[in-house]
């Protein structure tokens, strides 16, 4: 069963993830980015290897915003991340799901990242315990520049 971690705390997750858009669009669902336009929903997610620029600007007001990874290989869901932070000023959650694999939330935190689902809790206690031992960095992150 997945879990949700944020802010290097395992926390109940409210929203739902939507495949697609329903006529009637729930208050906790996180919908597909290329359907938002149209849409009152307050969250959206996105594939790591989505071109965002004809809605980013959309994406920078929602609530939060989900990356899928869908390899731990490929990173371009980090460099989706720092987009959203940095260019589009993005200040809600940003959740990382998908092929998320513990040792890497605390370089996904430094990409923006504040939110991880991992497949059970053994992986979010793993994730945890990564990012609370990492605290000194040689370089800037979006998070620390």
């Amino acid at each position: 069963m997945p879990v949700l971690v944020k802010d290097q705390q395992i926390v109940e997750d409210p929203w739902q993830l939507l495949e697609t858009i329903p006529d009637y669009v729930p208050s906790n669902a996180i919908v597909p980015a290329e359907q938002i336009k149209n849409s009152n929903a307050t969250a959206a997610w996105v594939d790591g290897d989505s071109e965002i620029e004809e809605y980013g600007d959309k994406l920078s007001t929602l609530d939060l915003v989900a990356v899928h990874f869908p390899m731990f290989a490929d990173g371009r869901g980090l460099s989706l991340g720092a987009l959203l932070r940095k260019r589009y000023e993005f200040e809600g959650e940003l959740r990382a799901f998908g092929q998320v694999q513990p040792d890497l939330t605390p370089f996904m935190s430094r990409c923006g990242f504040d939110a991880f689902v991992l497949e059970n809790e053994l992986a979010a206690q793993t994730a945890i315990r990564c990012m609370s031992s990492m605290s000194d960095f040689y370089q800037g992150s979006v998070i620390q520049p």
